[in-house]
């Protein structure tokens, strides 16, 4: 009997027509995730809600502050110093141009950058091979931990931003692991893994890893088309960078970019190669921290094991990959803050998603559900774990991840408007940049962090820098943080010129707030006394 089939035994694709009841399948099968994302994404509106009247961290308040201020014109690196890539200021700005310069910008990049990622967990987990369900697992998974208090994860700092990138990125790729890449799409992947690293350099290590991977489980026979792709990943991450360069050596700033972007952070990292080798969660890490990575982790580890052995493996692998990417990018800075530990938070929904479908599959038949009840059931401990935070006011937050002090900042900042003049500035000793923020009042300099002038190679010149912008604009009051004075040494030259130009007049429980000699306050104390 011949096999062979003329063209007409297959009709074209597109006279193909569905009947009612498969069009009415398609359609219920499209709208029920759509659906369930949608609630999703209002779920993380009001978990967000919760914290919005929170005291915000001194990060936070950083970027707000140095957003606004190059809105008003100030330069990046030169009148502004930090030492984050441009990337998270520009981020932040971009938010003061829609709501405003307050707690409106910082409530929209937040929301905007959760429902990202969320979206980027439901492309990576549903390119398993449990389709939508995994898709649906690792959104949910997402979604209850990614404002996790021991991570200090409510808040939109820059690992928020990394997590947002990076999912697109390993979303795209592992949904094309069996289909060859397209120059355009390395071009894409090139782009998100850009951005990524102008948020944070730590995502190159995840970059580096998943391309490694790519290029690894690609058959020999399309290797040079991936090793061609890879190119393209790397030449559009060297080309973001370097158009970066290009933008500040245009304005005569490339010195003070590279100065604060690359040489301060490498003290600030400081020997990278011990970095890497501290354990997985280094003694640093409270109990509570551990304990909302716990659950995912395991997933992780016992789902892992299982896809390697039953496969898809290169999934598998490619999930394995951005885990190890993500273990270095915690480590590579060297600080272990609790925050750093959001980038696992990604890789652990995607797993949770994998996990509980693949068990499903490997699963006899009659025990197939064993692997939903699973996913179910893990996301039911992390709900458990998350729960009992929204339970507590908004300042508690703040108090349980650290201490009271942008409590006492905040209260501080909204004293300022009784005790200074409309016109009249003060300049914060310290790292509460939030007193700013809260006042709306421009800092006198912008050398916000006392940190920076007590150590690094920048110390003696952005001392200088501080004290050459004080006594131009004259602050009326200096607020000391105590903690801050303790151990900065009395010699230091912007101490020794407080003591100069200032007085003590008042203190508080974490701050000691000095009046400018011959300025209103201190005539205001004299005054009084006589």
């Amino acid at each position: 009997m011949s096999t062979s089939c003329s063209v007409t035994e297959f009709p074209a694709l597109s006279t193909v027509r569905l009947s009612p009841n498969e069009h009415a399948w398609v359609r219920r099968a499209t709208i029920a995730p759509v659906t369930l994302l949608l609630v999703l994404c209002g779920l993380l509106v009001l978990l967000r809600l919760h914290t919005y009247d929170e005291p915000l961290e001194r990060d936070i308040t950083t970027y707000a502050v140095i957003g606004h201020e190059l809105l008003g014109g100030k330069a990046l690196y030169t009148d502004l110093w930090d030492h984050k890539p441009p990337a998270i200021y520009v981020t932040y700005a971009a938010a003061e141009l829609l709501s405003g310069y307050g707690r409106d910008s910082i409530f929209l990049i937040n929301i905007a950058a959760g429902i990202a990622t969320l979206l980027g967990c439901y492309f990576a987990g549903s390119a398993g091979t449990g389709g939508r369900a995994g898709g649906i697992f690792a959104a949910v998974a997402w979604l209850v931990v990614s404002g996790d208090l021991a991570l200090q994860a409510n808040q939109p700092n820059t690992e928020l931003f990394l997590n947002a990138f990076l999912t697109a990125a390993f979303a795209i790729i592992v949904r094309r692991q069996n289909v060859p890449i397209r120059s355009r799409i390395a071009f894409l992947v090139g782009s998100l893994f850009a951005i990524a690293s102008l948020y944070k350099q730590v995502a190159v290590a995840d970059a580096a890893l998943l391309t490694l991977v790519y290029v690894a489980c690609t058959q020999t026979g399309k290797r040079s088309a991936a090793v061609k792709n890879v190119g393209i990943i790397a030449g559009v991450g060297l080309s973001v960078w370097g158009l970066i360069w290009l933008y500040f050596f245009l304005q005569g700033r490339a010195s003070a970019f590279i100065g604060a972007v690359f040489t301060y952070n490498s003290y600030y990292s400081g020997n990278i190669w011990q970095n890497l080798t501290h354990s997985f969660f280094p003694q640093r890490a409270s109990p509570d921290l551990l304990t909302a990575l716990i659950p995912s982790a395991s997933i992780l580890v016992v789902a892992g094991i299982l896809g390697l052995i039953f496969g898809p493996r290169r999934q598998w692998i490619y999930l394995l990959a951005w885990a190890l990417g993500t273990h270095l990018a915690v480590l590579l800075p060297g600080r272990f803050f609790p925050h750093y530990y959001q980038l696992w938070l990604p890789v652990l929904a995607v797993a949770t998603g994998w996990g509980a479908t693949l068990l499903a599959r490997v699963l006899p038949s009659r025990l197939s559900g064993f692997g939903y009840v699973m996913g179910f059931a893990i996301c039911v401990v992390m709900v458990m774990i998350e729960a009992p935070y929204y339970t507590i006011p908004a300042s508690a937050w703040s108090v349980k991840k650290y201490g009271t002090i942008f409590n006492a900042s905040e209260q501080l900042a909204c004293n300022l408007d009784r005790l200074l003049l409309p016109k009249e500035t003060f300049y914060e000793w310290g790292s509460e940049s939030g007193m700013y923020f809260t006042t709306k009042c421009q800092p006198p300099s912008g050398v916000l962090f006392a940190e920076h002038m007590l150590g690094g190679p920048f110390a003696i010149a952005l001392s200088q820098r501080l004290i050459r912008d004080l006594e131009q604009n004259k602050p009326e009051v200096i607020i000391a943080n105590r903690g801050t004075l303790a151990y900065t040494p009395a010699s230091h030259p912007v101490i020794v010129w407080f003591a100069e130009n200032y007085r003590p007049f008042s203190k508080t429980k974490d701050f000691l707030l000095l009046a400018r000699r011959g300025g209103r306050l201190e005539q205001g104390m004299r005054r009084s006394v006589q």
